[in-house]
Parts: structure tokens; sequence; C-alpha cells
């Protein structure tokens, strides 16, 4: 069962994720491994004035913007995140004005030497592959080979379960294992269930970040008359803390279940309606053959279709070889 949200829902998702300088730091140390990545303090990684006035006087806003400080250097770095649930064909143009209405702020503020930016841009997007060309300009100092080339972190080519083992209380990791399968109710409820124990070990300020994820996210896809039973028990994680996680997670994945099976019946029931109008033999089997794949009975599916139960019996066997 799949479902979608709106582009701009999910890059609005994704926009808190960066907004722990941690999670700044797994993305350009274990994420894209820099090879300067490890010589960042961790300490001097702080969010930046994301908001510009161009030359028209028009308003433009970053994503996120961080600035951050290699270990004994004293100058300090940028790094701009853009964050894409669509390919995006003028990025590497959106990313450069971006730098360059960064270092005019730089310049009116007296700095002597303007600092190094390095573009990144974190897609999820899971029908379309990223074919956007990543080159922007070339040459600047040791980060030359960096700094007008953004690096794409393809959340769906992610192995994103290696990554889960690499920290213990990080956000992005896990959020990256969701995303992956966002669009798969049944996968997605699998993947719920495996990261529990990890969501449990989750500080508050990550508990309450993965909670912004999962109302974007998690909540669009139940019924209606679901969401008021979700919002009582993310109040209830909220109150209590990771130890009301088990609790959430169980009974999420249930509210997901129900959700997705009461869309499947809802389906079936339809083409059974539509195979009956019509009088074809062939959208009955359809409905057969999704039936099967639910694990109904050979005699339920013979009932619901009227199909003979024969014919119910060699679609079983052709499925299963």
């Amino acid at each position: 069962m799949c479902d979608s949200l709106p582009p701009q829902e999910h890059d609005s998702t994704f926009k808190f994720l960066f907004e722990d300088p941690k999670d700044i730091l797994f993305l350009v140390r274990d994420v894209i491994g820099y090879s300067w990545a490890k010589d960042i303090e961790e300490d001097s990684i702080e969010l930046a004035d994301k908001e510009f006035v161009d030359e028209y006087f028009l308003q433009r806003r970053a994503d996120v913007i961080a600035e951050a400080k290699l270990k004994d250097r004293e100058v300090y770095f940028y790094i701009i995140i853009e964050n894409q649930s669509t390919v995006a064909k003028d990025m590497p143009e959106r990313l450069l004005k971006y730098m360059i209405l960064l270092w005019a702020r730089k310049i009116r503020e007296g700095v002597e030497k303007l600092p190094a930016i390095i573009p990144i841009v974190t897609y999820n997007g899971l029908e379309k592959d990223w074919d956007v060309p990543q080159e922007i300009i070339s040459e600047f100092d040791i980060f030359k080979d960096d700094i007008f080339k953004y690096a794409l972190v393809n959340i769906s080519k992610l192995d994103a379960k290696a990554l889960l083992q690499e920290e213990e209380d990080i956000l992005s990791p896990v959020v990256f294992y969701l995303e992956q399968v966002r669009d798969d109710t049944e996968e997605l409820v699998k993947r719920l269930k495996e990261i529990e124990p990890k969501l449990e070990k989750f500080n508050k300020n990550n508990l309450e970040r993965f909670l912004i994820w999962a109302k974007n996210v998690i909540r669009p896809r139940l019924a209606k008359e679901d969401k008021e039973k979700y919002d009582e028990l993310a109040q209830r994680v909220k109150q209590g803390g990771v130890r009301k996680m088990g609790e959430f997670v169980s009974n999420v994945a249930r509210l997901l279940d129900e959700s997705q099976m009461r869309k499947f019946n809802e389906g079936v029931l339809q083409g059974i309606q539509q195979g009956k109008i019509e009088g074809k033999i062939e959208g009955k089997i359809e409905v057969a053959k999704k039936l099967i794949q639910r694990g109904f009975s050979d005699e339920d599916i013979a009932e619901l279709t009227e199909l003979d139960i024969g014919k119910i019996k060699e679609l079983r066997k052709q499925m299963t070889n």
C-alpha cells in the first residue's frame, strides 16, 4: 500500500532534522565522509542566520546554515544544507545564490578572508533518482574539491541499517531508515518495531524531534478516526518520556496495520463490484491474486470473487512457483 505526502510537507519535515549539531556532524563525517570532517570541533558547530535579502530586496531562506571550526584552526567555515523531496533542476544555481549572499553578508561584516562554504543536498525522493549535475565551480584552497560540488545524500540509496549501528543517540539514521520505506506501510510498520529499542534510548530532545517527524509522516497515513488516537499516544510519550515509547510504537503499528487493511478491503470491494459490473473474469482474477497475497483462504476467496475454487488453487500454485 503506497501513500504519498506533498513535497512541501516532506521538505519541512526534514528541515528540523539538522537543527542539532550532532546530526550535522554525523551527516558530514559518517554519511558523506569528508576527509576533513573528523577534525571538526563538535562544540564549535552552531546554527547561523538562514535569512537573506537579495539585490532586489526579496527575502530568501536556506533550509539549514551552520558554522563550524576545525581543530587547531581559528578560521570558521559554513555548511549549507538544502532538503529536497523532488528533483530540483535549478539546485546548483540556488546553492550558488545562497553562497554568494552569505559571502556578501560576511563582507559587510568586515571579514578579511571569505570563509569556505560547503553545500549539501539531502534528497529523500523515492520515485525518481537524482539526475542534476553536482559541479558548481572549483578552486578554493583546501576545500576546493568539495566547496563548489555539493554532496548528495540520496536517502533511498543509503545503507541506513548499517548507519543505525554507528551512534546510539542520534536521530538522523533512525529517520533515514524509516524514510526509505515511508510509502510502503507494511515495511514501515516492520522497521518501526525494529528500531523500538533505539528509540527507547533517545534523550528528551531527540524524542521530541522524532515525534515531529512521526506527526508529519506517520499520522497523515492514518484513517481520520485513528488520528485522535495517535495524538493521545504521542501526548503520553511527551509526558512519560522514553518509558512510553514501547506503548507508542506497538499502538501506532497497530493503527497503521488497521488503516492499511481498511484501505485494502475497500479496494477489494470496489474491485469486486467493478468486476460484477463489467462481467470480466480478468478483474476477478486480479482481486483473487491480491487476496492470496494477503493470506485469505481459498474458500473465502472463492466466496468473495465468485470464482471456482479450482481456479483459486491454480492461481495460488502459479504464484507460489
